[in-house]
């Protein structure tokens, strides 16, 4: 999670265990790495995003992707302190967050299954308003949005939900949905050529950059932009070392370099990596 110029990298597998409380920042001026206060509760696939200075956390597994909890933290890096916050009605992990118009959106995630939740959190309030679920029209038939390891994106105030899957790695998609909050509705763009779930996206240069992911008996280096524009995809480097667990706000944009660190070499939560490399568009 960027926040102020740095990368904060919170919880998550490490050490073989499955409920790391770690908090490691990486300095982006100084490009270090020190530890500051640890995660309130040790979890995995817990969604963060940054405001106002300040990070934001919301739900996670206690278990390896499994066993749900609720709660919500707010981290202030100017005292390195985390406090809590009204958590989820609905507890679940894998949630895909991101900032849009100073609120915060929670779209899918999983709590036994796959959900097509979609709800957003106001800091101002401390209060939750609960959406219509992630549904929409392709323009020629419906679609069912309940995902949940996905990547998601804000281009010209509208929200890109890319990629996920539907329980497991089995049924990933490449589904590129997008809300429009002036019409409260989804529509179908240009789906992602690669489908994958677990990759890390980002929107820099005018293009939502597509990296990582895994399916089943494989992880993806797999790199792809899409041009909202045109709406098309196209190839590019691909990533020096696949891997997964990317999802959510995992990538930091500083400059024009997207930074990505950790993620898993192999599918599952098996192996973790302790890598950190960064791309560009040039």
């Amino acid at each position: 999670i960027e926040c102020n110029g740095n990368i904060h990298v919170i919880a998550g597998y490490a050490k073989h265990r499955v409920d790391g409380n770690f908090h490691q920042v990486y300095d982006g001026k100084a490009k270090t790495w020190s530890l500051k206060a640890e995660f309130p509760l040790p979890c995995n696939h817990v969604a963060g995003v940054s405001l106002n200075g300040k990070i934001y956390t919301f739900g996670g597994f206690v278990e390896q992707n499994r066993c749900p909890h609720s709660k919500c933290f707010m981290y202030d890096p100017a005292t390195d302190k985390w406090s809590n916050i009204a958590g989820l009605a609905r507890p679940r992990g894998a949630i895909s967050a991101i900032v849009l118009d100073g609120k915060i959106h929670l779209l899918g995630g999983r709590d036994v299954r796959s959900v097509e939740w979609h709800e957003i959190y106001d800091p101002a309030t401390d209060k939750y308003t609960i959406l219509g679920g992630m549904r929409g029209s392709t323009g020629t038939q419906p679609f069912v949005g309940q995902r949940d390891h996905m990547g998601v994106a804000v281009v010209d105030g509208k929200i890109h939900a890319i990629a996920g899957r539907m329980d497991s790695y089995d049924f990933n998609t490449g589904l590129n949905a997008v809300y429009d909050p002036k019409s409260d509705g989804w529509t179908f763009r240009a789906p992602l050529p690669t489908p994958r779930s677990g990759p890390s996206c980002a929107f820099i240069g005018g293009k939502i950059v597509v990296f990582g992911g895994e399916a089943t008996g494989k992880v993806f280096g797999t790199n792809e932009a899409y041009d909202p524009k045109t709406d098309s995809w196209e190839a590019l480097a691909p990533m020096p070392i696949p891997r997964h667990g990317l999802h959510g706000a995992t990538c930091a944009v500083i400059g024009n370099m997207i930074h990505v660190p950790g993620g898993g070499p192999v599918p599952g939560g098996q192996v973790q990596g302790a890598y950190h490399d960064a791309f560009t568009l040039g």
